[in-house]
């Protein structure tokens, strides 16, 4: 049982860095990058990704991500916005 709550106490300080760095990488200067149709992109994780669900019809959206060689990039693309439009006014 000891184990276990020294092992939970050390995850638990270690999360404010693991934060931090994430932070640190969507602030990251990376310069942001309009996508074209058959753009190809090494995406193998996503970082961050702008939260439309609230808006109505096509919005802008930014992507961060992470390549497989581990560099930062964003990329700005279109979408729909998650919200459905009202027909009646």
């Amino acid at each position: 049982m000891k184990i276990a709550s020294i092992v939970s106490a050390i995850i638990s300080s270690a999360a404010p860095f693991a934060f931090a760095e994430s932070a640190t990488e969507l602030d990251s200067h990376a310069p942001v990058v309009d996508y074209h149709y058959g753009m190809q992109l090494d995406v193998a994780s996503v970082l961050h990704r702008t939260d439309n669900s609230d808006k109505t019809g096509v919005v802008s959206s930014v992507m961060v991500y992470r390549d497989s060689l581990g560099e930062v990039h964003k990329v700005r693309f279109l979408e729909w916005g998650g919200r459905a439009s009202n027909q009646n006014g």
